[in-house]
């Protein structure tokens, strides 16, 4: 693969919400197909863009995310893995990454302007503020699931810890990998042309755009807005969704093509637009950090045993990206305080799903955050 070389990786989304508290009895609840009755052919999906594969020697920064690798055997085959922070099985440590907020604003050719920076329709507060108000960035929220205390802590470092409890909950009690500190950028105003469009929604009218044209975009910006290859980079767009060929990408994380500084694209969307009503607000965004974590891009895609027909995935698939299985499927978190809200964050999945471990080594035993698969699923074909 050439080093300019994108993979896009999305499918059909799962169409499942769980609203629950996580020291009760989970409950799901079927929410139809995830398609959208404004937005014709709409199919929700996320995806990843790989630029650099592991073969291909690069010229590493001075510094950059912590990345720590391990391995797993299934079937005799090695599988080698990266994720960010530090092995949870080393011990007590905490990864705290740099969060830049790269807000954007889109105007289109029929006069409509879609922006992180306005009101969000139906709120009193906008995108910027309630995502950097969420239960991703804020450590307000105790994590509990099944029973088990996590952690009061962001969502994503709940996730983790969750995903290698048998470490966390013996000889590593006080890991973590946080978002922190976090800076947020100028709005940056994108001018769409005939590379987009926008439709009437629920609420606000919802933005479609070229995954391609705005990457392009994306790649640049990292450059002459000087973000520095120690942090996450977070696009965040407002009720705007990525094309390729057809409509929906909520969100997507790739590389710069020397696969040495990750980052992350968003939506934060209004209820409503797709029939899985847990897409809405930072359901895309905990989707994407969430992959981040799990499977940064650097140095190399995390590769892993076959999976699919499941989630978003129609066929098979064969990367460690922790939110595809399940997309669709969400829990809810409050915040209180002046301006209190209801999040929708998403389920994710822990390693032991996709190295096919029993019984598992996660929280409770359990393959996702909200216990959504009873076991590791066979061998896709």
């Amino acid at each position: 693969m050439s080093k300019s070389q994108k993979f896009i990786v999305a499918s059909l989304c799962l169409t499942l919400l769980a609203s629950v508290s996580f020291a009760q009895k989970l409950t799901k609840l079927q929410a139809g197909k995830g398609d959208s009755a404004y937005i014709t052919g709409a199919k929700p999906m996320f995806a990843v863009i790989p630029r650099v594969n592991g073969t291909e020697a690069v010229d590493q920064p001075d510094v950059q995310v912590p990345i720590w690798t391990k391995t797993f055997t299934f079937n005799n085959q090695t599988f080698t893995y990266h994720m960010v922070g530090t092995d949870p099985a080393a011990g007590s440590a905490t990864s705290n990454i740099p969060l830049v907020i790269i807000p954007l604003k889109f105007k289109f050719t029929d006069g409509t302007t879609l922006s992180a920076a306005q009101t969000v329709c139906g709120d009193v507060k906008n995108t910027n503020f309630r995502v950097k108000n969420s239960p991703l960035i804020k450590k307000g929220n105790t994590f509990s699931p099944g029973g088990t205390n996590v952690g009061k802590t962001q969502y994503i470092d709940a996730f983790q810890r969750a995903n290698f409890w048998s470490s966390v909950s013996t000889t590593s009690p006080n890991y973590h990998v946080l978002l922190s500190p976090i800076q947020q950028k100028p709005l940056q105003t994108i001018t769409v042309g005939t590379h987009g469009t926008s439709v009437a929604g629920p609420c606000a009218r919802i933005g479609e755009v070229d995954i391609n044209f705005f990457d392009n975009i994306a790649m640049g910006l990292l450059t002459s807005l000087n973000i520095p290859a120690n942090t996450l980079p977070l696009f965040l767009s407002y009720n705007t969704f990525w094309t390729s060929g057809g409509c929906c990408i909520l969100g997507y994380h790739s590389t710069n093509n020397a696969g040495t500084q990750a980052y992350a694209v968003a939506a934060y969307s209004d209820p409503g637009i797709f029939s899985a009503a847990g897409i809405r607000d930072i359901h895309a965004l905990s989707h994407e950090i969430g992959e981040w974590m799990d499977d940064p891009l650097i140095p190399s895609v995390n590769i892993v045993p076959p999976w699919g027909h499941v989630g978003q995935v129609s066929g098979c698939q064969g990367n460690l990206e922790t939110g595809d299985p399940v997309t669709g499927l969400a829990f809810t978190a409050s915040v209180g305080g002046t301006f209190p809200f209801t999040y929708h964050p998403e389920d994710l999945v822990f390693l032991p799903w996709f190295a096919r471990v029993t019984p598992s080594t996660s929280v409770n035993g359990w393959y996702t955050f909200l216990n959504t698969f009873a076991a590791p699923q066979p061998v896709c074909h």
